[in-house]
């Protein structure tokens, strides 16, 4: 028989036979295995009480042995040691009884440990010994006669064919016992695993929650920033229309200076409610990409030039180079060049005055690599990981000369994941950081070719937002 493997949750010295088997179950195999044995058995407890009725006891033990005092009294007594060197063996013991036949006590194992034993026999292994069981009447105060006249009737075989019953017996009492084991750690398992299901699906809905709740949070504080961000906007808008109209004159450049702050911080707001609500609609499946068959080469270099004034602020150094003169792709332009937009701003921010900024485009047949590197302070190789995620901000210093929310690299690998593309970081801090993205070269059969004319240069508010959070 194999060995059984012990669960921690399950205390096997508590066991009880009813926990592991079937009784009715047990009580129509012990009846049958006895009727076409011709062999008496019951199935005890580790305490030696019956859990079984008796089946095919002889008359011989039920009228006289057990009919008596002392004869029951001894037939206990041999049972509980035939019991107790069965289970110390491990195996079935075969022995002669007080009353002179042949009995057998057989363990029955979990885990090395018994849990309950079936006993059985009643039969003779030789011919009979009436001496002998004359002997046994006197012992008993039975009467002579009537003892020969039922020992008699007891079944007689050979030694080696109660050996191979008893054997027999014993293997499928204790595989019975093994699959009851093994049942009883699956219905452990099972219910721990409920419980498990059932823990987590609370922590699911709860975590559920709370992203539906931040989500509406950003939502609202989405919507709260923007309505009065606009109203300021546009008083911002309509007092340089007064003042370019020389309705207001000024006495002093104050005007200017603080309305190029307000509109800037403007800006600056507009950029972060932005961010909150493309990044709420990405993570809620509400994100549309236009798709179109475009020159990608153009659209990176008209972000690029489009920029240099930026760059010129700081007086930067920016250089766009590329391998391949044209290369249409199906792509969302829009959407790539605010990821550009964004990467770009960020290598003007954390690059010192007078650093450089390298744009480069490299053509690979299936995939197209566009790389943007800076000379700037670097990352800590302790951010790389992180530096998609939502929040991450490399300049954490109380005293610095660019500002940002943490979302525009989250919103950029968004970004260019839902075009199928993949996005990097190499950075050596104190050297300078270089953004790779990589986008399959593909074209959209059911979209003609566009050739968009339209400069980023037409759209300077665009840039504008982009570019608010640099201070020079």
């Amino acid at each position: 028989m194999g060995e059984m493997s012990t669960d921690k949750n399950i205390d096997i010295d508590s066991l009880e036979l009813c926990d592991l088997m079937d009784i009715d179950l047990l009580q129509k195999f012990q009846d049958n295995f006895a009727k076409s044995m011709d062999i008496a058995s019951v199935t005890v407890d580790r305490k030696g009480n019956p859990v079984t009725r008796p089946s095919a006891y002889t008359e011989y033990c039920i009228n006289f042995i057990h009919s008596t005092y002392v004869g029951d009294h001894e037939c206990a007594k041999s049972h509980r040691v035939a019991g107790e060197i069965a289970a110390k063996s491990g195996k079935p013991y075969i022995h002669e009884c007080h009353a002179g036949l042949v009995d057998f006590a057989m363990p029955i194992m979990v885990c090395g440990k018994q849990i309950g034993t079936i006993l059985g026999g009643q039969i003779l292994d030789s011919s009979l010994d009436e001496t002998k069981f004359r002997d046994i009447a006197r012992r008993i105060g039975a009467n002579e006669e009537q003892i020969l006249k039922s020992v008699k009737k007891v079944k007689v075989t050979t030694r080696k064919n109660i050996e191979a019953a008893a054997e027999a017996l014993f293997i499928i009492a204790n595989e019975l016992s093994k699959f009851g084991y093994e049942q009883l750690k699956l219905k452990g398992t099972s219910e721990k695993l409920e419980f498990e299901i059932l823990r987590n699906n609370i922590l699911l809905r709860q975590a559920e929650e709370c992203n539906k709740l931040k989500t509406q949070l950003f939502a609202t504080v989405s919507h709260e920033l923007k309505t009065p961000l606009n109203i300021i906007f546009s008083s911002v808008q309509l007092l340089e229309n007064i003042y370019d109209k020389n309705k207001c004159p000024p006495t002093n450049d104050t005007f200017l200076k603080y309305s190029n702050i307000m509109k800037q911080n403007c800006y600056r707001l507009i950029r972060i409610t932005n961010n909150i609500i493309d990044m709420n609609k990405i993570e809620l499946g509400f994100y549309t990409m236009k798709f179109k068959n475009e020159d990608v080469v153009k659209v990176i270099e008209d972000i690029s030039l489009s920029v240099v004034e930026f760059a010129n602020l700081k007086n930067l150094e920016l250089t766009f180079d590329t391998d391949v003169e044209e290369k249409v792709i199906s792509c969302d332009s829009e959407k790539l060049e605010r990821i550009l937009l964004n990467l770009l701003s960020n290598a003007i921010k954390f690059t010192k005055y007078g650093g450089s900024i390298y744009v480069n485009i490299h053509d690979e047949g299936d995939h197209i690599f566009i790389s943007v590197k800076d000379t700037g302070c670097g990352i800590p190789k302790d951010m790389l990981e992180n530096i998609f995620d939502n929040f991450v901000q490399v300049d954490n210093s109380l005293t610095r000369d660019a500002e940002g929310s943490g979302i525009g690299l989250c919103l950029v690998k968004s970004l260019v994941e839902m075009q199928d593309g993949k996005i990097e970081v190499k950075s050596e801090l104190g050297i300078g950081s270089e953004f790779i993205i990589k986008l399959p070269v593909k074209i959209n059969e059911s979209v003609g070719f566009v050739n968009n004319s339209e400069s980023l240069n037409d759209n300077v508010e665009k840039i504008k937002i982009e570019f608010s959070d640099i201070y020079v």
